[in-house]
This record gives structure tokens, sequence and C-alpha cells, in this order.
């Protein structure tokens, strides 16, 4: 392996440490809230992945274009001997989630395969380990006049494995992703069809993919290939060592078991709105005391920061374990009876892992989050400005635990 709305009455929330002016403060939903600093911001650029071409990325396009074409495939000979597969996932913590269905499909495709994925380095934790990937490729681009030299090398570094197979997972054309898939001088490389994708691509799949998850275009690019692809919905496990793991730090800090362990994500959401880490404090001390539950605080390691501010809010104390990696917050995530957050990362990974998830959204956010059909999941819309709809929040949640316990 390798590295490289509805008004919240005050009667409803816990009284404890609370002054009767700070039970009568509205809940408005706010846009970039201070409590969060700029990480908002930060984990709305990590998740939209496109970028617009720079200088150098439109001169690439140009060379290639007038230069190069792309070169015809023959089915025939394309898939009948297949040693090495590359896989490109998106830029960012879901990517790794969003690329599972299609490594799973390539390995049933090609069971005797070796399959490579590419990720940024600061991505490459959920992949190492996995059983489709037998080869995680890691890298870093710095900035400046240096990358399009370091780009090069990577690309000659890729391409010195000799792919049989290179497939890259953007739902947008990135210029400097799209050459590293060229340079791997695979002769199929497969991708979403935009008007910039050739020649980089000689295997493309309509922007009208069926299918409302972005774990859709790697399974159709699959079945292109004649690969069968029933089956492989968006699902994410955790390896046995490290679920048994996870499971031991929680006992030891929940000794009843039929305690319900509420997992709660104070990191803000894709769109960058989010709750205040006070309103958040006051929805999670009331779902615990309903629910006579215990919280456990789970967020991706750069959010870690807000788990102090919020843990020091709570009437009764949540569980609170180190988690260095992402790897580790997944891990802990599967062990949860009932998730809530934001629009983060994790709201994608427990609805893969069949965790009842309650996830609190914008309209905009509800439009773009393209979720897969599940029964475990309920969104309550946010709107900026307006009250928190606790009523409609406590009955989504009920809800969604009566269908689990279903």
């Amino acid at each position: 392996m390798m590295s490289g709305d509805d008004k919240m009455p005050a009667d409803e929330l816990p009284t404890e440490g609370r002054t009767d002016s700070q039970l009568e403060e509205p809940l408005p939903v706010r846009e970039d809230p201070e409590d969060a600093g700029g990480a908002a911001a930060h984990a709305s650029e990590r998740a939209l992945p496109a970028r617009q071409p720079s200088k150098l990325g439109r001169i690439i396009s140009w060379y290639l274009m007038r230069f190069k074409r792309a070169e015809p495939i023959s089915f025939g000979e394309a898939f009948r001997s297949v040693e090495k597969i590359l896989v490109i996932p998106e830029r960012g913590v879901a990517g790794a989630l969003f690329s599972m269905p299609t490594l799973k499909a390539l390995r049933r495709g090609f069971p005797t395969g070796k399959i490579a994925v590419l990720v940024h380095e600061d991505d490459q934790d959920l992949l190492e380990g996995i059983g489709e990937v037998d080869r995680v490729i890691d890298y870093s681009l710095p900035r400046g006049i240096r990358r399009f030299s370091k780009l090069l090398a990577l690309g000659h570094r890729i391409g010195s494995y000799k792919f049989d197979i290179a497939i890259i997972l953007d739902r947008e054309f990135d210029i400097e992703r799209a050459f590293l898939c060229y340079l791997s001088h695979a002769p199929v490389r497969g991708g979403l069809q935009s008007e910039d994708s050739h020649p980089f691509l000689n295997l493309e799949v309509s922007s009208n993919v069926s299918g409302q998850t972005r774990a859709q275009l790697g399974i159709e690019i699959a079945r292109v290939m004649g690969i069968d692809v029933s089956g492989l919905g968006l699902s994410w496990e955790v390896p046995e060592r490290e679920r048994r793991l996870a499971e031991q730090l929680v006992h030891f800090r929940k000794p009843r078991e039929d305690e319900l362990l509420v997992g709660f994500d104070p990191g803000p959401g894709r769109g960058g709105t989010s709750l205040s880490v006070s309103q958040q404090g006051r929805l999670l001390d009331k779902l615990c005391s309903d629910y006579q539950a215990r919280a456990i605080l789970l967020t991706a390691p750069e959010h870690h920061w807000l788990v102090g501010k919020l843990e020091a809010m709570l009437a009764r104390e949540p569980i609170v374990v180190q988690q260095r990696r992402m790897r580790d917050v997944v891990s802990l995530l599967g062990q949860c009876d009932l998730f809530v957050a934001s629009n983060t990362d994790l709201v994608y990974f427990a609805v893969a892992m069949g965790i009842p998830t309650v996830s609190l959204m914008t309209p905009v956010e509800v439009r773009d989050a393209a979720f897969p059909d599940s029964a475990f999941l309920e969104i309550v819309e946010l709107r900026p400005g307006e009250r928190f709809p606790i009523q409609e929040f406590i009955e989504r949640t009920q809800a969604v635990l009566l269908t689990a316990a279903d």
C-alpha cells in the first residue's frame, strides 16, 4: 500500500444552567456563523471540486485538442485482458464514499485485476485497507510556478504503472485531474462527458446520467463496459478490527447497553449554513433529555475544536473520543443509534451505513444533496433568518427511530 421555524417553546427546553432570557431567545438559523469562523467557507470549498481552468490549464487543453486525438476503443479488445485499473475519486472525504460502488463494480467485472486509487494525501486514510483497493497512490501539488512540473512528474509516476483503464469520477471538468487521467496512458479513459473532455477521455458518459446519487457516474461507466452492476448501491462497511475497537471505546464510556447513543456533528454544513454552537447545545440537551440518551460528538478532524466548545455547554457530559483521522470518526459513527447533523460529510456516511439520521439543511442543500432513497433519513429544512422548526425536528426524529425499530 502506497501513501504518497417553528418557534421553540421555552418550556420544552432543559432549564439547568440557563437564564430565563437565554431560554426565550429565538433560534434563527444563521449563515456563515461566527462560531465556525472561516471553517464554513473551507468546508464549502472542499465539497465543490470544480474550478475554473487556470491560464496554464487552458494552454494544456488547447494543446491537446489541437495536436492530439482521442483514441477509439475496440470493446472486443479493450476489456478482454485487464490487469491494472486506476480510479480517480472526487476530491474530499465524501469522494471516498461515492467511489465505493464503482470500485465494487470494477472488482466484480475484473476479479483478478489490480485496482489503484489516486487521491490527495488529505483523503487517503479512508481507502487504505479497503478490500476493493490494492494500492492507494496519494499526491500533493504545490502552488505557484512549480505546480506544473510537479503535475508532470506525478503524471509520469502514474503512467509508469501502465494502467489498462483509468476512470475519473469528477462531476464537473477539472483540467488538472483530466490531464492526470490522460497522462496515465491508459488505453481506456472514462469519465463524464463535457465540452472540454476531448481528448482527455475516450469513454464518456452523458451528463444526463440516470439516478440521483453522486455514485451513479462510475456505475454507469462500469455498465457500459459490460459489467453487471445490479445491487451495487451506496454503502460503507467499517472493517471488523476497527468496528471492534470503536465498540470497546464506546462501551467503556456508556455502561448501560440499553442507553440510546446519539451521534452529533457540530461541524458546518456544506452550504456554510449552521446553527450556532449555543443553539446546537440546547437542541442536543433536549434530544438527550427526551430519549434518556447519551451523546457522542463526532466531526471531521479539522472541526474538532468545535467539540470542545459544544461539550462545555451540555447539561450532561457527552462521550468524547480523540479522533485523529476521518477513518476513526466513521468507525465511531457506526456505533450510533441515531445521528444528527447539518449537511456534513458524515451524513452521507451515516446514510450509507444504514444509521437512522436526521439532517438539518437549507432548501438549496436539499435540492443539491441527492441522497439515495433511504427509510432511515429524515431532513428538516432550515430557512436562514427563521426560527428553528423544533416541532418538525421532534416528529422526524420519532419517525426515523420508529422506522429503525421496525
